[in-house]
């Protein structure tokens, strides 16, 4: 057996920068030969933000029933809007006569609205909404649904059932508020 004894420049006894790194090089190693993987680590360590990242879903997230934001295609732009300010996310999803997704309402859509000079608030919202929002499944990872905001530059994703009708809504700082990164 050999021992090293690292020490600092100065001649302290306080282990330096070079003992942390030998110490992690080690552990690595070590979990390298056992086959320790970063679900593992999740698994021993659920509230680390790897472990939030390997097991936090959507569903934990996501906004749901009475929170959901939803109105039909015919309503005007600015009941929409009132809907948008109840329900604090930024937007509101947009139904055909069966309930289900034909599109989004957002604050964005409304900033462009204000900038063109239209006579938008009698319009109905299923005019101006933005068709084919981005969806996630309610299964899938946090993470996952953070990297599609942010390769989309979107605040929201939509979750449908199988028949398309919205079932949640997740927004950005839902996810930042995790403490997901």
């Amino acid at each position: 057996m050999v021992i090293v004894q690292i020490m600092k420049p100065n001649g302290s006894d306080e282990p330096g920068a070079a003992a942390m790194a030998l110490g992690d090089a080690l552990a690595i190693v070590v979990q390298e030969a056992r086959g320790f993987t970063a679900e593992d680590f999740s698994l021993l360590h659920p509230g680390s933000t790897l472990g939030r990242q390997l097991t936090l879903r959507i569903r934990d997230l996501m906004h749901s029933g009475d929170d959901l934001p939803i109105v039909p295609g015919n309503t005007p732009v600015s009941d929409a809007l009132l809907v948008v300010t109840k329900k604090r996310l930024g937007t509101t999803l947009v139904v055909d006569d069966q309930g289900k997704l034909i599109g989004i309402f957002t604050d964005g859509d409304l900033r462009r609205l204000v900038s063109s000079g239209d006579n938008f608030l009698s319009r109905k919202v299923g005019e101006v909404m933005a068709k084919n929002p981005k969806r996630i499944d309610a299964d899938a990872l946090a993470v996952k649904g953070l990297k599609m905001m942010e390769d989309h530059k979107i605040t929201a994703l939509v979750i449908v059932d199988d028949l398309s009708r919205p079932v949640g809504i997740i927004h950005i700082h839902d996810i930042l508020n995790s403490k997901l990164v």
